[in-house]
């Protein structure tokens, strides 16, 4: 297990590479976004070619919407609405695929959202069917998250057919968070199904995959779940064809100066205190069930949402790669109680099976293990072994 030399991310992140110098490509992306390197970004370029999509998709049409914006009530979705309404003038349709452990700060963001002047369609997916998958995903492939992902990039292209609405905003794009070095630079601009199918947090499953008599799910039942056909998705826009694209892409993406704007100026919160499974507040509020996520990637990979935040802090020049060690070394990977006793709960589990689940998917290799069982604190935490930690300390 190897980490980066720059910030704290471990090799054992799907999709990242290292350079010789044994730095990771997403901290090489982070110098390119700094003008730095040998191919920095040029912004302003970026922005025209921005103006120059939204000028092409943007309807002459009063009546019709000019985008679509899929949203959460999380931080990002706030600022995609602010750069499309407020910056570029223009009519979204926003979207918003029920959480599936929703909070209250999320929910008043989400209201929040709402009350900026947009319409807003939340839809509340067949609960029957989507708990089905939750308890599938996670038993599959130690994803909890799964159905919610996959309904998150399908449905706005299922609207956008439906309306008749060619263009649709995402948010970041992987050069903010994984392997940029050998994906082509249309995987970093544009969200398709080849996106989706490659790089949507899938883990090798397709809706199809949970099509079962034994589960009791259809065809029928997972119709929420697919991509429109690419003919269908060619006509939309009087033959223009859907794109989605990533604003990441096409501006300087700062999460920190973002949240500090939307809190300012657009009447968004934060949650108070910090968010269970790292040191910040603002990351992953509208969903507790994304804590359990982050923590079954931590028994996966041996990283988590505090090793996210802070190697993102490292390369945005927040913090430095000490302080960043000690922040992981205090807060990834803590055993997430909360979320684990309301989702236990919610799907009629106790935390015996729930914990030997995730054994399933832990890697011996990384934490500790007595007479062929998991080494746990007291407050249930993993214990890492030694020697990574020391890696990480000293790369």
């Amino acid at each position: 297990m190897r980490f980066c030399k720059s910030c704290i991310t471990p090799i054992t992140r799907p999709d990242l590479e290292f350079d010789d110098e044994g730095v990771c490509d997403v901290c090489r992306v982070a110098e390119a976004k700094r003008g730095e390197g040998p191919n920095p970004i040029d912004w302003e370029a970026r922005k025209r070619e921005f103006e120059e999509l939204v000028e092409k998709f943007r309807s002459d049409d009063p009546t019709k919407y000019d985008c679509i914006i899929p949203v959460s009530g999380g931080k990002d979705s706030t600022w995609q609405l602010h750069v499309a309404k407020n910056v570029y003038g223009l009519r979204p349709l926003c979207l918003c695929f029920e959480p599936t452990l929703p909070t209250e700060v999320g929910r008043r963001n989400l209201e929040n959202l709402n009350r900026m002047g947009v319409d807003l369609f939340h839809i509340k997916r067949d609960p029957i069917i989507y708990e089905k998958m939750v308890l599938e995903g996670f038993r599959r492939v130690g994803d909890m998250e799964w159905p919610n992902h996959i309904g998150i990039w399908t449905l706005p292209y299922r609207f956008a057919t439906a309306f008749d609405i060619p263009l649709i905003l995402w948010g970041e794009g992987r050069m903010e968070y994984a392997g940029n070095f050998w994906i082509g630079e249309k995987n970093q601009r544009e969200m398709d199904e080849d996106f989706i199918n490659d790089f949507g947090c899938l883990n090798g499953l397709r809706a199809h995959d949970m099509v079962s008599e034994e589960l009791g799910i259809g065809l029928d039942d997972i119709k929420l779940y697919t991509m429109p056909s690419r003919d269908e998705l060619a006509k939309v826009g009087g033959n223009k064809g859907c794109i989605g694209v990533f604003l990441g892409y096409y501006f300087n993406w700062n999460a920190r100066k973002q949240v500090d704007f939307i809190e300012k100026n657009l009447g968004w919160n934060r949650k108070k205190g910090r968010v269970e499974t790292s040191y910040g507040d603002y990351e992953n509020l509208d969903c507790l069930s994304m804590n359990l996520h982050d923590y079954v990637k931590y028994c996966k990979f041996g990283y988590g949402r505090a090793t996210d935040e802070a190697s993102r802090d490292i390369r945005d020049g927040y913090i430095s790669r000490e302080e960043a060690v000690r922040l992981a070394e205090r807060y990834d990977g803590r055993y997430p109680l909360e979320a684990v006793l309301r989702f236990c709960e919610k799907f009629d589990m106790d935390r015996a099976e729930f914990d030997a689940i995730c054994d399933r998917f832990t890697n011996r290799a990384i934490f500790e293990t007595r007479d062929r069982r998991f080494v746990r604190d007291i407050d249930g935490s993993l214990v890492m072994k030694q020697r990574w930690i020391e890696a990480r300390r000293n790369p």
